[in-house]
C-alpha cells in the first residue's frame, strides 16, 4: 500500500491543508489506504507539515532550511504542475529512467544552502537533517514504506506527522502481511497469471509481475548512467550513452502503457473484490492499531 504511493508523492496536486468541507477518509469509510490518508491530498498535506517541521527543527540546530514546494518540484520534473497519475504514466512510465536530468538544483533551494557550507558544517548539516543519510528523505520513506532508516530532523518531523516511528513500523509490518495475503489468494494468483499472458501477447516478452519490469528498467538504467542521481544532476558529458538512455526511456514508457492496460483488464476487477474482503478482515483484527494511527492530512 505505502510502496504504491510514489507517483502521488512525486506529483502532488498542491501544498495546502485538507479542505474543511471535505470529509476525512476515516469519516467516510473506504479502503485502508483511504482511511490512512494515502490519497493525493493527504500526502500533499502531510508533506507540507513534514517540511515545515523540518525547517523549525533545523533552525533550532542553527541551520537554514526552506520547506519544499511540491508544486515547484513537479513543475521542474515534468514541466507541468498538477499532472495526474495517468498523465504522468503516459509521459514518463514508471519514472525510473525517464526523469533523469530533469529539473534543476534550483528546484530545491536547500541544495544551494548546503553547498555554501564548509565541509565540516556540511557534515553537521547532513547529520542534523537526516542523521547523516541525505538519501533518506520523507519522499523515499513514503515511496518504499520503510521509515526505519530516517534520522535527524526528517525522522522527528515524520514521526510527528504520522504518530511515531514505532507505530509506523508495526503498521507497515501488518500492511505487508495484508498485501501478502491478498497476493496469495488463488483468485489473485490466477489474475496475475492472466496479466502475464496479456503482457506476453502484447510485448512478446514474459514478466512475472510489474515489479519485474521495474527491476529490469532499473538495472539497465544503472548500467548506462551509474547509480541514480538527484533531479537536475547528471553524469558528466560523454560518460554515458545518450542514445542508449533514450532507447531505454522509450521502452519504459511503452512497457508501462501495456502494463497499465493489462492490469486494468486482468487484475483490477479481481483485486477490487479480494482486497475488499481481506481489508474487512484486517480492519476487524487490527481495530486498536488503526485507531492509534494519525491519518495523513489531519
Amino acid at each position: 500500500m505505502v510502496a504504491g504511493a510514489l507517483t502521488c508523492v512525486v506529483l502532488l496536486a498542491g501544498c495546502g491543508a485538507t479542505d474543511p468541507k471535505e470529509k476525512l477518509p476515516s469519516q467516510t469509510g473506504g479502503s485502508i489506504e483511504d482511511q490512512l490518508g494515502f490519497t493525493r491530498k493527504g500526502i500533499t498535506a502531510a508533506q507540507a507539515k513534514v517540511e515545515n517541521e523540518i525547517a523549525t527543527c533545523m533552525k533550532n540546530q542553527g541551520f537554514d532550511y526552506i520547506p519544499g514546494d511540491p508544486v515547484a518540484v513537479q513543475a521542474a520534473l515534468t514541466g507541468k504542475p498538477n499532472m495526474s497519475d495517468a498523465e504522468f504514466e503516459a509521459q514518463f512510465g514508471y519514472g525510473i529512467s525517464t526523469l533523469y536530468g530533469r529539473g534543476t538544483p534550483q528546484s530545491d533551494p536547500n541544495v544551494k544552502i548546503r553547498d555554501a557550507l564548509s565541509p565540516v558544517d556540511r557534515t553537521a548539516y547532513d547529520k542534523a537533517l537526516s542523521g547523516g543519510q541525505p538519501e533518506q528523505t520523507f519522499f523515499h520513506a513514503v515511496d518504499t514504506g520503510d521509515f526505519s532508516q530516517l534520522g535527524g530532523c526528517t525522522k522527528a518531523a515524520t514521526d510527528k506527522a504520522f504518530g511515531g516511528s514505532a507505530l509506523l513500523s508495526t503498521l507497515q509490518r501488518k500492511l505487508d502481511e495484508l498485501d501478502d495475503a491478498i497476493l496469495a489468494d488463488q483468485r489473485m494468483v490466477k489474475a496475475n497469471a492472466a496479466w502475464t499472458k496479456c503482457m506476453q501477447d502484447t510485448t512478446g516478452e514474459s514478466f512475472e509481475d510489474a515489479a519485474a519490469i521495474e527491476d529490469e528498467i532499473t538495472q539497465r538504467f544503472e548500467k548506462i548512467v551509474g547509480p541514480p542521481l538527484p533531479p537536475g544532476q547528471v553524469a558528466a558529458e560523454g560518460t554515458y550513452d545518450k542514445a542508449a538512455l533514450a532507447t531505454l526511456q522509450q521502452r519504459e514508457v511503452e512497457l508501462s502503457d501495456k502494463d497499465v492496460a493489462c492490469e486494468k483488464k486482468k487484475i483490477t476487477p479481481v483485486e477490487d473484490v479480494v482486497r475488499k474482503e481481506k481489508e474487512t478482515q484486517f480492519k476487524s483484527a487490527n481495530a486498536d492499531l488503526l485507531s492509534k494511527v494519525k491519518p495523513l492530512g489531519t
